[in-house]
C-alpha cells in the first residue's frame, strides 16, 4: 500500500535511477542493459510496496527522512558539497550525493543508503512482468527458471480453518522446519496425535518456479528482506512449511566433536552421547545424506583448486538429496523433487499417519495453566480473513526457529532470564573473483566444496570457514560495491565471469531477540571486533584463493570499490581492505543460520532449557529448534537440529516413564 506523498515518490523515483541509470554505452558495455534505467521496470514503484509490505514502522520513517534530506539543498551541500534539490541536480551530482551518504563515518547515514540500495538493484535485475524474463537477463547469460519436471506421489493436504475453532490434540508442534518437522514424524511414528502449525503458506513442489523474486516473496520470512535492528546484517530464514529445509542448499553437516563437548559442558550432557549420534545417524539417514550427488560446479572447482593450491584441505559436502539434476535454485524450493525436506521426508511421514496440520497460522501465545503448557492461542489466515483458533494439547513443542521461538516464549509470559539471549548468527560476508572464463554461478550444485583450515583460529574452536553460494541475478547485483551506475553495470554486465566465497563464521559474542511494541521479533546483533579479526582472516584467505587461480579482478566485501587486479600490488590492497575495517552497513553481512536464544543447560541460571529439550520454567513446554544450541554450532547447522529435535523428540515420547 503506498504511504509516500507525491514529492516523495518523485524523489524516490530519482534515487532510483540514479542506482540504476540510462547511460550511453561506451567500448565494451552491452547497450541492452546500459540503455535501461530503474523506472523503466517501475523499480520505484516496486520498492515503495516492498517498503510498506515488509518495513517496520521506524524504517518507513526512516525512508521519508532520508527522501526529505534529499530534497534539502543545504543539506546535500553540508554533506556532499552539492548544492540544490536532489531531484533538480543532474546525474553525476546525484552519484556524488548517493557517494556521501553510502561511504559516510556516520553509521545512520549508511544505513539509510543501504536500504533504498540493496532494494532498488535486488527488484531492477530479479523482477519480471507476468509472462515475461527480466530484460537484463540476456546480457549476462543467466538461465530461465527450470520447467516443473517434479513427479509428486504425495502432497499434503492442510486443515483449513475458516471460523473461529478449537481443537484438540496429544501434541501440538509449532513450526515445521528442521526442528518441527522431525518432531512431527517421529511422535506420529510413536502413535501420538500430531498437529502442527507454520506461520509461512504451503507450496507443493510443483507450485515452485524458480523465480528469485517470487521465491523470496512466497518462502522467505520478511518476503527477503528481514534485517537486525541497524539493518547491518540480512538475515534469511524459511517462512513455509517445511522451513529452512525447503529453502537451503542441502549442505548436510555433521557439528564438530569439540564443539559437542563444548555443549556437553554446558550442560547438554546428551551431546557426547551414542543416543545423540544415533539420532544423527537416523535423520541423515532418513534425508538420504551423502557425497555421491555433490558433483561441483564451477565455482565450487575453483574454490577447490585454489585451496588446495595454497595447501589447505578440501573436503565435498555431503547433501541430502536424490536424484539431484544440479539446477542451482535451492534457494527457491526443489522444481525436481530431488531436495529431502522435511516437506518431502518427516512432515509427510506425519501427514501420512493422520497429523493435521495448518498453515498461515501465527501462533499467538502458549497457553498455560499452573505452570504446565495446556495449548496455544493461533491467528489463521484464509481467505483475507483471519481466524481465532485454540488448540488444546497435553504436549507443546515449540519449533519456530532461534526468532520466533523466543519471541513466542516472551508473549507468553515466561520470565527466564535467557529467553532471546545468546542469539548466534554465524555473520557471513562475500568476496568475488572475476575470471577470464565463464563461471556461471547460477548452475550446478550450489554449494559441493568446503575449506574448514581456519575453524579453530583461537584454540577454542572459533573461526571461519570458507564455501560458495549460488549468485542470482538479485541477490549477487545488491550486494556488489556501488560507487556509480556505470560503475555497478560494468560488474552485472559480467555476473557470469564472477565466482564468489563466502566466509562464515562461528561467533563467540552474541546478539539477542526482544519482543518490539507489536509482539514480534526485534533483532539486536553487532559483529564484536573478536569475531571481527576471525572474519578478517578468513577474507584475507579467500582473497589468496580467488588470487592462486588466476582472478583477473578480485573484489572486496565493501561497499566502497576496493579492487586488485593482476600486477597490482597484492600486500598494498591487503592493507587497503584491512584499513577500512568492518563497519555496519559499510561492508556485506549475511546470516542464514540463527541459533542459541533459549538454549539448553545444566540449570535455569544457564539456560532456558533441561538437557531433554524441556523448558524448566514450564511443565510439558518443549523446544526443539536452533535455539536450543548452547554455543553457535560452527557448521551449516540443519542436520545438527533435525539430530537435535529427533532426540528430542524421543525424550517426548517417553516422558513420565
Amino acid at each position: 500500500m503506498p504511504f509516500l506523498k507525491p514529492r516523495q515518490k518523485r524523489t524516490l523515483s530519482r534515487v532510483c535511477d540514479t542506482f540504476v541509470p540510462a547511460l550511453e554505452a561506451q567500448s565494451g558495455e552491452d547497450e541492452r542493459l546500459f540503455s535501461m534505467r530503474a523506472s523503466d521496470l517501475n523499480v520505484d514503484e516496486l520498492v515503495e510496496a516492498k517498503f510498506a509490505s515488509i518495513a517496520r514502522d521506524k524504517d518507513l520513517r526512516a525512508l521519508r527522512w532520508f527522501l526529505g534530506f534529499l530534497e534539502m539543498p543545504l543539506v546535500n551541500f553540508l554533506l556532499a558539497r552539492q548544492w540544490g534539490r536532489f531531484s533538480a541536480m543532474t546525474l553525476d551530482r546525484r552519484t556524488a550525493v548517493l557517494q556521501s551518504w553510502g561511504n559516510s563515518r556516520f553509521a545512520m547515514r549508511r544505513r539509510a543508503f543501504q536500504s533504498v540500495k540493496r532494494t532498488t538493484l535486488f527488484l531492477f535485475y530479479a523482477a519480471t512482468a507476468p509472462g515475461k524474463t527480466n530484460p537484463t537477463w540476456p546480457v549476462f547469460a543467466y538461465n530461465h527458471p527450470p520447467p516443473h519436471l517434479v513427479k509428486t506421489g504425495h502432497t499434503i493436504a492442510p486443515l483449513m480453518i475458516s471460523d473461529t475453532a478449537i481443537l484438540k490434540t496429544a501434541v501440538l508442534v509449532i513450526g515445521s522446519g528442521a526442528g518441527g518437522g522431525v518432531v512431527a514424524g517421529e511422535l506420529s511414528a510413536a502413535g501420538l496425535d500430531v498437529v502442527v502449525v507454520e506461520k509461512g503458506g504451503y507450496y507443493a513442489e510443483a507450485e515452485y518456479t524458480g523465480r528469485e523474486l517470487a521465491g523470496y516473496d512466497t518462502l522467505y520470512e520478511s518476503e527477503g528482506g528481514l534485517t537486525t535492528h541497524d539493518l547491518s546484517v540480512s538475515v534469511l530464514a524459511g517462512s513455509t512449511l517445511g522451513g529452512g529445509t525447503a529453502v537451503n542448499w542441502l549442505t548436510s553437516l555433521m557439528p564438530p566433536d569439540f564443539v559437542l563437548e563444548e555443549w556437553a559442558a554446558w550442560g547438554f550432557t546428551a551431546a557426547t552421547s551414542t543416543a545423540f549420534q544415533a539420532s544423527l545417524a537416523a535423520v541423515a539417514a532418513r534425508i538420504n545424506v551423502n557425497t555421491r550427488e555433490s558433483r561441483a560446479n564451477r565455482q565450487n572447482v575453483l574454490l577447490a583448486a585454489g585451496g588446495r593450491e595454497l595447501g589447505c584441505q578440501v573436503e565435498v559436502i555431503p547433501r541430502n538429496a536424490q536424484g539431484c539434476v544440479d539446477c542451482t535454485y535451492c534457494s527457491y524450493g526443489c522444481v525436481y523433487g530431488a531436495k529431502q525436506s522435511t516437506l518431502k521426508t518427516y512432515l509427510q511421514d506425519a501427514y501420512d499417519r493422520g497429523a493435521r496440520i495448518i498453515v498461515n497460522a501465527h501462533a499467538d501465545r502458549i497457553i498455560h495453566r499452573y505452570g504446565r503448557a495446556v495449548g496455544a492461542e493461533v491467528s489463521v489466515r484464509h481467505d483475507g480473513r483471519l481466524h481465532r483458533l485454540t488448540i488444546q494439547a497435553d504436549v507443546v513443542v515449540v519449533a519456530a526457529g532461534a526468532i520466533h521461538t523466543p519471541a513466542l516464549l516472551l508473549r507468553s509470559g515466561l520470565q527466564n532470564r535467557h529467553i532471546g539471549r545468546h542469539l548466534h548468527l554465524h555473520p557471513v560476508t562475500q568476496t568475488w573473483g572475476l575470471y577470464t572464463e565463464p563461471v556461471y554461478s547460477w548452475q550446478g550444485a550450489s554449494q559441493t566444496r568446503v575449506i574448514q583450515d581456519l575453524a579453530n583460529i583461537d584454540g577454542r574452536g572459533y573461526g571461519v570457514w570458507l564455501e560458495t553460494s549460488p549468485g542470482h541475478p538479485g541477490s549477487y547485483a545488491s550486494s556488489l560495491p556501488w560507487q556509480s551506475g556505470r560503475q555497478h553495470k560494468r560488474l552485472v554486465q559480467q555476473l557470469h565471469h564472477i565466482a564468489n566465497h563466502i566466509v562464515l563464521t562461528r561467533d563467540f559474542h552474541a546478539g539477542r531477540v526482544r519482543l518490539n511494541k507489536h509482539g514480534q521479533p526485534l533483532l539486536q546483533y553487532r559483529l564484536h571486533p573478536y569475531d571481527a579479526a576471525h572474519l578478517w582472516q578468513g577474507i584475507e584467505a579467500s582473497f589468496k584463493i580467488h588470487r592462486a587461480v588466476e582472478a583477473q579482478r578480485i573484489l572486496a566485501p565493501h561497499n566502497r570499490y576496493v579492487v586488485w587486479q593482476q600486477g597490482d600490488n597484492f600486500d598494498a590492497f591487503l592493507g587497503k581492505v584491512r584499513q577500512l575495517g568492518l563497519p555496519p552497513n559499510g561492508v556485506g553481512l549475511f546470516s542464514a543460520h540463527q541459533m542459541s536464544t533459549c538454549r539448553i543447560a545444566g540449570s535455569p541460571s544457564q539456560g532456558v532449557l533441561k538437557p531433554t529439550g524441556e523448558s524448566y520454567e514450564m511443565a510439558n513446554l518443549w523446544v526443539a529448534d536452533a535455539s536450543v544450541f548452547p554455543t553457535a554450532v560452527g557448521v551449516n547447522p540443519m542436520l545438527t537440529i533435525m539430530g537435535t529435535a529427533h532426540y528430542i523428540a524421543g525424550h517426548i515420547v517417553n516422558r513420565g516413564t
